[in-house]
């Protein structure tokens, strides 16, 4: 037994010897530096989309380079730090193995192979379980509930919107009779919530077909009508790539006319006379064609698939 024990630490030595006194470790460590590195230039230059790569890159942007949705910027210090760190352990192993590794590649350099293609399978998987966690599928999950459809459906008469959108156009809710209307709230120096809502918007607006896209439009409402002027929201509109997309409106105007809609679309505010921070609700009013109240929904992703099947009825209706 005792023999056996010996044999058996002689050969985890062997194996750690073999792997770390060598080139594969270190190759192998800055193969994946490198290949990082790459993966992050790639995601920093990728155009956003609310499908596919251009979804897993905007996510990513989010958490790791602290993407404001809104704006599209993103926090200088986050981005150095994600491209520093790299640099400084792949600094590291060039100085402590880099003569080693420099040897192996002249002399034989197909036994970097392995730790390359190790490195890269690396990567690969780990991009994958990042984008499968953080985009989600489309899928409906175990346990989601389903659309209670006309169980829920109301017929109120809704608002009277009379406000003028980002390109100084008058909208008018009347005039877009025989359209669905989904209207929500925010505000340009929104950092918390209004970016949660707009990312919400967009995914359910993206998801629908052209033709339904046809019969939908969006409007949102400045929950800050003294800031939000239309420079402001223009710029808003930019830094969400929906400047060009005919189907939203960010509207404001004069604060009194603003204020009389938001309270019409019961969406609770107050402003901190501290910070200028807006508390709000989070709430989704949709339209129907005859220009009735329809649903309601608020954030979340319970909600979020519920407005996605309420826009899509609606839109054939």
């Amino acid at each position: 037994m005792e023999s056996e024990a010996r044999r058996d630490d002689s050969r985890v030595n062997a194996a750690v010897q073999w792997l770390f006194q060598g080139h594969r470790a270190p190759a192998f460590m800055l193969a994946l530096v490198l290949l990082y590195k790459a993966l992050l230039v790639t995601i920093l230059l990728w155009p956003p989309s609310t499908t596919g790569l251009g979804a897993f890159a905007e996510e990513f942007k989010v958490w790791c380079f602290g993407l404001d949705p809104q704006t599209g910027k993103m926090q200088s210090m986050y981005v150095f730090v994600m491209f520093a760190e790299p640099l400084v352990l792949g600094g590291a192993l060039v100085l402590l193995w880099g003569r080693q590794m420099l040897g192996v590649a002249r002399r034989r350099p197909l036994a970097l192979v392995p730790s390359v293609a190790t490195a890269m399978i690396t990567v690969v998987i780990a991009s994958a379980a990042f984008g499968s966690i953080r985009t989600g599928k489309t899928a409906t999950p175990a346990g989601e509930l389903p659309f209670p459809g006309a169980a829920i459906r109301t017929s109120l008469p809704p608002p009277q919107v009379e406000l003028e959108d980002q390109n100084g156009e008058h909208v008018s809710l009347d005039a877009l009779r025989g359209k669905v209307v989904m209207l929500t709230g925010v505000y340009a120096s929104c950092s918390v919530t209004c970016p949660m809502i707009m990312a919400q918007t967009r995914r359910v607006y993206f998801a629908l077909t052209p033709e339904e896209r046809a019969n939908v439009m969006v409007i949102a409402v400045t929950l800050d009508p003294e800031r939000d002027d239309r420079a402001r929201r223009l710029e808003m509109t930019k830094g969400q790539g929906l400047e060009s997309t005919p189907g939203f409106r960010l509207v404001g105007g004069e604060a009194a006319a603003v204020n009389r809609v938001l309270d019409d679309l019961s969406i609770a505010r107050k402003r901190d006379p501290q910070t200028g921070v807006i508390d709000h609700t989070n709430v989704f009013t949709v339209v129907d064609k005859k220009g009735r109240v329809a649903y309601r929904f608020s954030l979340g992703k319970q909600q979020e698939s519920w407005m996605q099947a309420a826009l899509k009825q609606l839109a054939v209706e």
